[in-house]
Formats: structure tokens, sequence, C-alpha cells
């Protein structure tokens, strides 16, 4: 039997539908069942033996949570901290008194030794200097402090009297002496307290500390945060006053788009919701739901609220996605249904407003099914998957500013296959069932040329150390890679995606862009074919982006350059990508 597009094996079920109910004499049951295994041995390969690859619960819920709406950028803080300044010194007197330096005493540092302030000025051990001199040597101390985050740090000339030419220097590091929260949000005293546990009266001020935990206290949802620091009743000290407001209560957004898949639905409305705060425990509840012209439909919830006095983050979630294959497999009558439920604990490791840390470990645990009721098969198989991963943000000023983007991920998992005579065929095939390891690896950098132009790179990779389950591979095609190919186009086991794109703003919310996308992968890490296992596709394009108040559209058209995959479903040229949201 050769086997070629999608259709022909179509035709195939329905001939063996069709001679059983002419013949009227074979037992039903018997013929279903032999049918049936025709039907799952091709099935089961089709992808493998095909250009075109059959949608399947994994890919279809694999593909709708690679396409989660874009973060947004961490929570920023309005905090007053004061910034090292030089004071205007008094110009020297020449007709003044003058004495020679022979050495400088310091008192009061705790942070940096004699030695480390001391060769400050050195240079100075010998010299004759006059009022304006000694305080610019005292500045020298302060400078330093003040360069290395000790921001309230001061050195200065105490009254005394120079005795064979040795000077003191006082310094003062500036200590924390009441840390004062005026809440008027609905966040719980305590929960607001935790953030802040690390900033103790008698600490030394050190801005990196004061930021990191006035924006993990800002990360909360629900609430606005505003940090000042005024003179303390001690000499040298300072208060920290916090004020927390109540935010907004809820967010959202409504979402319409083309980007499904060509035989689960294109066109989808979604929404998504965000709880802030529900139980006061500076916690969220979210919900998103996504439907599609095809019968696909998907729901996410999840909660998550920060325990211990370092931010961590632990959360759970459900997801459930059901689907029915249309167009050409239409008349397998193919249906099927995956739920992930996950928990999750994430960890900010740095919190600073250029620079962000974080570490997460994650447990999900996937069932996924897949039924053709034309032959009453059932494919059921589980996937239990840990994951540890690092991601970051940064911003700088390299080349006139930019933002950039890393994420790196450890996942180790064990698919288990429900049906024997598919654990059958997948051990004279892809092996899959049982244990495997997969490492993920994106980076991405949005860099500032001028005003108006930008220029935005990407790269996601993902190695395996085994054939997969289609619910953890890598997709090439789709609005968030290849652009030119249709969402699902174009899985295999281990591969890269990379895109450049050239972005102009002519104007305030429109957003111009030219863009080259490119990637390959491996379609299985151990091919047990003679099959290509290579897949490679580049693609070409321009968008355009408007942005208004609550509101985004895009636009994408999207040209194959060279490629060795060919399209899942009706050919385009170009192909279209269209979004638009409402946010609230």
């Amino acid at each position: 039997m050769t086997v070629g597009r999608p259709s022909v094996c179509v035709h195939h079920y329905t001939r063996i539908k069709a001679d059983s109910s002419d013949a009227g004499k074979r037992d039903r049951r018997s013929t279903v069942r032999k049918g049936g295994q025709w039907a799952l041995l091709l099935v089961s390969l089709l992808p493998l033996m095909t250009f075109a690859q059959v949608p399947n619960a994994g890919q279809a819920i694999r593909d709708i949570e690679s396409l989660q709406p874009a973060f947004q950028e961490p929570s920023d803080v309005d905090l007053e901290i004061p910034r090292p300044t030089r004071p205007a010194l008094p110009p020297s007197n020449d007709g003044g008194m003058r004495l020679t330096v022979e050495n400088f005493l310091l008192e009061g540092n705790q942070v940096f030794s004699n030695g480390v302030l001391l060769a400050l000025v050195a240079d100075l051990r010998g010299e004759s200097l006059d009022l304006a001199g000694l305080r610019a040597a005292a500045q020298r101390i302060t400078d330093y402090y003040q360069s290395h985050g000790y921001v309230l740090a001061r050195a200065f000339l105490p009254a005394q009297d120079i005795e064979q030419g040795v000077v003191r220097i006082e310094v003062m590091e500036g200590h924390f002496d009441r840390i004062e929260v005026n809440n008027r949000s609905r966040t719980l005293d305590s929960v607001l307290h935790q953030p802040l546990s690390s900033l103790k009266p008698g600490a030394i001020v050190y801005d990196a500390d004061l930021e990191r935990s006035l924006l993990l206290l800002s990360d909360l949802p629900g609430i606005t945060v505003k940090g000042t620091l005024r003179p303390g009743a001690q000499r040298g000290s300072t208060d920290l006053v916090v004020d927390a407001d109540p935010g907004p209560w809820a967010t959202g957004t409504l979402e319409a788009d083309n980007y499904g898949g060509q035989y689960t639905g294109e066109y989808r409305l979604g929404a998504s919701f965000n709880l802030n705060n529900p139980l006061r425990l500076g916690d969220e509840f979210s919900l998103r739901v996504l439907g599609s012209n095809q019968s696909q439909r998907y729901y996410r919830t999840g909660y998550r609220l920060p325990v211990g006095p370092w931010s961590t983050q632990v959360g759970v979630a459900y997801s459930e996605m059901t689907y029915r294959l249309g167009k050409k497999f239409e008349v397998l009558k193919a249906n099927g249904k995956a739920t992930v439920r996950s928990a999750y604990a994430s960890q900010p490791l740095i919190r600073s407003r250029t620079f962000n840390l974080n570490a997460q470990v994650q447990y999900d645990t996937k069932h996924l099914q897949d039924d053709i009721d034309l032959f009453e098969l059932s494919s059921p198989k589980r996937v239990e998957l840990w994951t540890l991963g690092l991601n970051s943000n940064n911003r700088d000023l390299w080349f006139g500013g930019g933002q950039s983007l890393f994420s790196l991920s450890y996942s180790c998992g064990r698919l288990n296959i429900g049906d024997e005579l598919e654990q059958s065929l997948d051990r004279r095939s892809a092996g899959s069932d049982g244990h495997f390891d997969r490492a993920n690896f994106s980076v991405a950098r949005l860099q500032r040329l001028s005003q108006r132009w930008h220029l935005y790179s990407q790269l996601n990779a993902q190695w395996a150390s085994t054939n997969l389950d289609s619910s953890e591979k890598i997709g090439l095609g789709g609005p968030g890679g290849v652009r030119a190919y249709a969402l699902g186009t174009g899985s295999g086991d281990q591969g890269w995606q990379a895109s450049m794109e050239l972005r102009y703003l002519p104007f305030s919310g429109v957003q111009l862009s030219a863009f080259v996308d490119k990637g390959a992968v491996d379609i299985n890490k151990r091919p047990w074919t003679s099959e290509n296992n290579r897949r490679a596709m580049t693609a070409g394009g321009v968008g355009a982006t408007w942005s208004g108040i609550g509101q985004q559209i895009s636009l994408t058209a999207a040209w194959p350059i060279r490629s060795t995959e060919q399209d899942d479903g009706p050919h385009q040229d170009p192909r279209i990508w269209v979004n638009a949201t409402q946010y609230f």
C-alpha cells in the first residue's frame, strides 16, 4: 500500500466502511477492529510519511500555549532616593591658612577598610592644602561611597585641632532609623512587610537592597508603591516611608486573530482575565479562554501567591483543550482532548530596574487523548514532566540602548502510552514511550538604532535526548516562528528558529517592520526510516502595528524564500497574520 497525501488515507477509510455496509454479511465489529488497526497504523505513521502533519492533542495544546500573549514589562516603583551630588567647594584663598598634610585619620567607616579609603587620598600626603583642599579630600571618599551604592554616605571634616599634620575625616555611612508602611491598599499588612524584611533599623542604606525590596513589593498585584527617604531622629540616619495604595483590582484582554491551525480552526476569539489580590494575600487568579471556528476550545485557569521573606511565588494551573479536525480530515471524525495540571515555584534571584534574574521549578502532568470515531479508535497518553529554568531581562545603554531577554531550561519527563497496539507500533518505530530529556534556550534583543529605528533579533533552540511526543517537540511555522508557514508546520524533536526584524516608527503609535525568519529541525532524534529527517524553512515579510490607548492591531504578510518543508494546508502566498487586542 502506498501512502500519499492525507486525502488518500481518508478515501481508504471511507472504502473500508462502505464495503462492510454493502456486503452486510461480515461481522461489523471484526471489520471495524481490523480496519481500525490499519487506520491507527496509518495515522501513527502519517506525520512521518507525508509532508503534511496530522494535528493531534499534544501538538494542538503546544501550539496554543506557545502563542500566549506577551508578558508585560516588570513593574516599576516611585522611589525617591538622594542621588550622588558634588557640592560646590569654596574657592581657594591663597592668603588663607595652609598646612602640610602628613597623614589622614578615618573615623566611622565600616563598609570599606582604612586601606581602601586612604588609598583615595594617598597622593595628598606631603602636600600643602588649605581648607578647600581638605574638603576636596573628604569629597573623594564621599564620591567613592556613593558610586558604590551607599547614596546617603558622607565624609566630612569634624571640628578638630590638627597636630603634627594628621587630619581627621569622619564618615557617616547612613543607616535606617525607622521603616514605616502606610497601607491604604487591600493587601494585608503582614504581606507588605515580607519584601521589606531585609531592611532593618540600624542597617546601612544600600541602594541596590532598597531598590530590590521596593520593586519586589511593587510586583505584588493590585497595589502601587512609593518609597521616600527622610531624615531620621538620630544623627546620620534616615527613615524609610513606604506608601502602598490600591491598584487595579482586575485586568484583562479581548483578542481576535487568525493564528489557529488549518484543521483545528484558523479564526479565533479569546479573552483573558486577572483578578488581583482576591484573598488580600498579594495573590492573583487568572483565567484565559479561547475558541476557534472549527470547534477547538481551550481554557486555562491559574492561581499564585507570594510566600516567605524572599518573595518566592508558588502557583498552580489547570488547562484543557478539545478539538475536532475539519476540512480533509473531517470524514475521520477525528477529535481529541488535552489536559495539563501544573505546580510551580519561582524565585527572584536579582531584582532591579535594569536587570532581573529568576529561577523556576515546575511539575506538569499532561493527559492526551486522540480519537477517530469512524473506526472507534482511541489513543490515550500521559506525560509527566519536571522543568528547571532560568530567565532574565536586561536594559542597557550599549550602542544607543536596548533590552535583552534570555531563558534557559532543562526538562526531564516520562511518556506513558496507554494503548497496547500503539505501544507495539511505538516499539517498532519512534520508541518514544518512556524517559526523555530536553533543553530549551532562547535569547532576544531589541536594539535602539535611533529615535525612529530599532532592530529586533531572536533565537530559539531545543535539544532532545530521544524521540519525543508531539507535545514536547519544537515547531517552526506560525506567527511566532517562520511566518510564511502555517502553525504546526515543521515540527521536530530538536532544532532552532531565528528571526531578524528592522522596525521603523514613523509617528507615535505606529510601527512598520521588515523581517527575515529561518529555522531547521530534525523530525526525529533517532530516525528509523530512510525518509528525509531534516526540515529547513526560510521566509521574509513585512508588518505593521498600530497601538492606541488600550488597543493594538497588527498585520503581517510573509513569503517563503527557500524551504524543504511543504506547507500544511492550502498554499498561501503571501501568508497573512492578523491580530486585534483590546486591553482593560
